[in-house]
């Protein structure tokens, strides 16, 4: 069968004395039918059929024993068909790594290849990579650089034809990155000289009163030193006097 195509499954019970009622599962799923399409004689239609039909497994059983029945594995015919998760244009910084992937659905299997700007991809050992697992043909380039700019193209092969998907690199400069240690390291030394500093002024703020309490003290002792001097004089003045009188 191929893609396009309507299929019709019919299931028919025979050497039975009652009648039988009829149950469709497509995997491990249960198809709806209607009531009249139910008993004895039975009948699934596909239309149209697609990609995802191929390798699915229907199954017709007895409703009372689920033993007794058929089964039917599809096995659709189709040319290759690709998809893609991202965008068409891929962009990466240089010197990271880039990668391609490319789904891929196809029956009979392609054979998978990758170009670039029409030319196959010469693979480098250690730079180029390429992966094929569960419908995914995967091309990694490692630590790119602006001269692999291009477009590279997915071509998938089969006996029923080819199909490609283009995907375009752009490799763009890394933007300038500033170093966050040095930087780090400068705002801890200002807010430690900053801190030292006000630590130090306070420091003098604290220590200028007892300064001028010290002054003040030396003038008023000076000041009684010099009282005294004063007084002791005009007292000895005065009693020498009386003596005489």
């Amino acid at each position: 069968m191929n893609i396009s195509d309507a299929l019709t499954l019919k299931c028919t019970v025979i050497n039975s004395t009652q009648d039988e009622e009829l149950v469709w599962l497509r995997g491990d799923r249960v198809i709806n039918l209607k009531p009249k399409n139910r008993i004895n004689v039975s009948t699934v239609c596909i239309d149209p059929i697609t990609a995802d039909d191929n390798d699915a497994t229907f199954s017709c059983h007895l409703s009372r024993d689920s033993t007794i029945k058929r089964s039917v594995l599809l096995d659709i015919r189709f040319i290759p068909i690709l998809s893609r998760n991202g965008d068409e244009q891929v962009e990466v910084y240089n010197g990271s790594d880039a990668t391609l992937t490319c789904k891929v659905k196809s029956n009979p299997p392609a054979v998978m290849s990758w170009y670039k700007d029409n030319d196959t991809l010469k693979l480098v050992a250690g730079k180029h990579y390429v992966y094929w697992d569960s419908g995914a043909f995967t091309l990694s380039i490692k630590k790119v650089q602006k001269v692999e700019n291009g477009t590279y193209i997915c071509i998938a092969n089969s006996t029923l034809g080819s199909r490609n998907l283009a995907f375009h690199l752009n490799v763009k400069d890394k933007p300038y990155e500033v170093p966050i240690e040095p930087v780090i390291a400068g705002v801890v030394v200002i807010l430690l000289t900053g801190l030292f500093g006000i630590i130090s002024r306070w420091n003098k703020i604290i220590e200028a009163p007892s300064e001028n309490v010290d002054e003040q003290n030396i003038h008023a002792v000076a000041n009684k030193i010099h009282l005294r001097s004063f007084v002791l004089p005009v007292l000895r003045k005065e009693q020498e006097s009386q003596h005489m009188q």
